[in-house]
């Protein structure tokens, strides 16, 4: 493994289409990097790995370690290695911490990992439940559940993706949430941040796995990738 390579476990495009098994174990995705996110076969929550521990967050935003043997249809991954590490003051709403991570960019155009430790007045987070496979991605997530967490410390996750790229990734910024304690946490809708740290490194390589499963080799991609993300990720 490069030190700046993102791993993907199948393109988002796959999710879209409700493509929500594969034979990827935890275990062979932590081969590939310690720091990521990403979800479950049959779409059953979400997931975010830190510092080599990944963590299933549950529907009602409950967090519990991920066993080795368990599979993921989706997943970023990366080891985590930031070559800046930035503190930051209060950032009292979500489009203020937004412009706050442009800013960071050297550039729109590469692929980042973004770990932001801090302290939160709030944190508002979404999981989805588990889903029938084939269920595209827009009806999955019309059932979310979402949670607001108020005054707590925890990590965001993160990835970046260029716009050009949004049939394999979420393009812009793509969050998971945990808390300090590993007890809850979820896929980031909204946060503001009292004070914190924000840690970045750029990946210059993908590596993008592409499943050997019936269901992705004889899908049709037709669905507007871009359209369906700002559905279901926004």
């Amino acid at each position: 493994m490069s030190r700046n390579e993102l791993f993907m476990v199948s393109p988002i495009n796959a999710i879209l289409e409700g493509l929500y098994e594969t034979p990827m174990t935890f275990a062979e995705l932590k081969e590939h990097g310690d720091f990521g996110i990403g979800t479950f076969n049959d779409l059953d929550g979400e997931m975010v790995m830190l510092d080599g521990r990944a963590y299933h967050l549950d529907v009602d935003g409950s967090a519990r370690e991920v066993a080795d043997h368990e599979k993921t249809p989706f997943a970023a991954a990366c080891f985590f290695r930031p070559f800046s590490v930035e503190e930051t003051g209060p950032l009292t709403d979500s489009k203020k911490f937004l412009n706050l991570l442009d800013i960071c960019l050297p550039s729109p155009n590469m692929l980042y990992a973004l770990r932001i430790d801090g302290d939160f007045a709030q944190v508002h987070t979404r999981s989805v439940p588990r889903t029938r496979n084939h269920t595209p991605l827009v009806e999955a997530t019309a059932l979310q559940k979402e949670r607001k967490f108020d005054r707590i410390t925890g990590t965001l996750v993160g990835f970046y993706t260029p716009k050009f790229m949004p049939s394999v990734n979420v393009p812009g910024y793509h969050f998971h949430f945990i808390d300090q304690d590993f007890q809850c946490g979820g896929h980031l809708l909204g946060c503001r941040l009292n004070h914190g740290r924000l840690s970045l490194q750029i990946c210059n390589q993908l590596l993008l796995n592409l499943p050997m499963t019936l269901d992705y080799l004889g899908v049709d991609f037709t669905r507007n990738a871009a359209q369906d993300i700002e559905k279901a990720e926004r």
